[in-house]
């Protein structure tokens, strides 16, 4: 029996690919944050990128931290970004938690004065166990300061740089009165 070759299908080269630069919003400093390589600007909008927020910052303190970028628009051989999480990474969480404990995890969804439907996960760590009712005021004080804190600001105001920062210390102060605790804001999502 003779066996008969199968072709493979040609792909189609649509020519040279093309360096574009990625460049954040400007309510986070208009920092050129890296170049992205396609064959047409129209291939573009979508594609995400994860960086360290110290280097949009500036700040060594910033390097534990990422924030998730979408491109939105594409002007010339510049991309748009817009945000779409800033989150802890999961390694300097564990290193934290090592020394506490109990931990109570408080997950808040909610909407902007944009309409813009935000998600945030806020980490309290307590250095001695509690009892549960204590944990449970301490939830509900922290569940309606996040709510509060989404309900009174836009989206470029939640997603700025200093937010997990100024919800963590203001969470601090504000639960120090029933039980001292380490707050840490997890994760901002753009749901």
């Amino acid at each position: 029996m003779v066996k008969t070759k199968v072709k493979s299908k040609q792909v189609i080269r649509k020519g040279k690919k093309k360096w574009f630069r990625v460049v954040t919003p400007t309510y986070l400093n208009s920092v050129e944050i890296g170049e992205v390589t396609a064959y047409e600007p129209a291939e573009l909008p979508g594609r995400t990128t994860c960086i360290p927020v110290k280097e949009i910052s500036g700040s060594m303190r910033d390097s534990s931290s990422k924030i998730k970028l979408r491109i939105v628009k594409v002007q010339g051989e510049t991309c748009q970004t817009e945000p779409l999480e800033i989150f802890v990474q999961n390694s300097q969480i564990q290193r934290i938690e090592r020394r506490s404990k109990s931990r109570i995890i408080t997950i808040v969804d909610g909407v902007t004065k944009d309409k813009e439907n935000i998600r945030i996960k806020a980490y309290i760590l307590l250095q001695n166990k509690v009892v549960r009712s204590v944990q449970t005021e301490l939830q509900k004080i922290a569940r309606n300061y996040i709510e509060a804190y989404i309900k009174n600001r836009e989206l470029k105001d939640v997603f700025a740089i200093t937010t997990p920062k100024t919800i963590s210390n203001s969470l601090k102060t504000q639960l120090k009165t029933i039980y001292p605790v380490s707050v840490i804001t997890w994760k901002i999502k753009r749901m």
